[in-house]
């Protein structure tokens, strides 16, 4: 049974409407599809409203971005129940600490030489239920301020770049907390992606347990055998469940396929077993 429980859609910075993601999952041959959108319920509540006859189990989720020290994490929420007043309540803070922020960058853009970007994004913003950093540098590449999409994070958006502006989110603890109030399961995504050493990770782990989070993504695009098998053995020391998925944002990034990650590692408890 093929279980993909880390996927984007147009309510975030992913290409793809609910329907179409949930269409390529059957075709992909995917069983448990899981939605997580940045900071947003949008695409999982439009599935909700549109019924379907798709022979595949939809698993309600969320990707909400967390401070650590000076780290920003992504936190998923699986299993969540997507209409709970509360995360309703801290999802709309998120996307105003977004919408803040996309129109910060625009002004340091346009202080940089891109004309009429603060007007543009400005539109965007109105236009999109949500504007990410994914959106400015495609915004960037098709201006001509950039030649490639890597080269608008160099030169403008990431640490370091002309229009960079460092992220206000909520900490750690509060995004465990929501998703717990939820009564969804707190997974960290995608560990290794976080440019700490061996030592930092660790101490992450352990901290991300003892604040209640309860799963962590061992399975996912890219990952190294070596370090996947580090991630199970820090799964099983600290008595967590092991999560999978491919992170999937469009059908032309080929290094994030739907329902394409190794596979899991027998020593684990897997994360679906805590709603199965």
């Amino acid at each position: 049974m093929l279980r993909d429980l880390h996927n984007h859609t147009q309510a975030s910075d992913g290409s793809l409407s609910p329907h179409e993601l949930v269409e390529l999952a059957v075709e992909r041959g995917v069983d448990e599809l899981a939605i997580t959108d940045h900071d947003s319920v949008a695409g999982v509540l439009a599935l909700r409203e549109q019924a379907h006859d798709f022979d595949i189990k939809i698993v309600e989720g969320v990707e909400i971005s967390a401070g650590w020290g000076k780290h920003t994490l992504h936190i998923v929420g699986l299993n969540i129940d997507p209409e709970h007043s509360a995360l309703s309540s801290f999802l709309k803070l998120q996307q105003q600490k977004r919408y803040t922020r996309a129109l910060e960058m625009a002004h340091k853009m346009q202080k940089a030489g891109v004309e009429q970007a603060v007007n543009d994004v400005e539109i965007m913003l109105q236009e999109q239920n949500m504007v990410c950093r994914t959106h400015l540098a495609q915004y960037l590449l098709d201006k001509g301020a950039v030649n490639n999409f890597a080269n608008a994070f160099k030169k403008y958006l990431a640490k370091g770049g002309k229009a960079f502006v460092k992220d206000d989110w909520f900490e750690l603890e509060d995004a465990i907390a929501i998703i717990k109030q939820a009564g969804g399961v707190p997974v960290l995504a995608h560990p290794t992606r976080y440019k700490m050493g061996s030592n930092q990770l660790h101490e992450l782990i352990q901290t991300f347990q003892r604040l209640g989070g309860e799963a962590i993504e061992v399975c996912y695009p890219n990952i190294h055998p070596g370090k996947k098998n580090l991630l199970a053995n820090w799964v099983q020391k600290y008595n967590l469940l092991a999560s999978q998925g491919s992170d999937f944002h469009s059908p032309d990034k080929p290094w994030a396929l739907l329902g394409k990650f190794p596979p899991m590692p027998d020593k684990v408890t897997p994360v679906w077993t805590a709603w199965q």
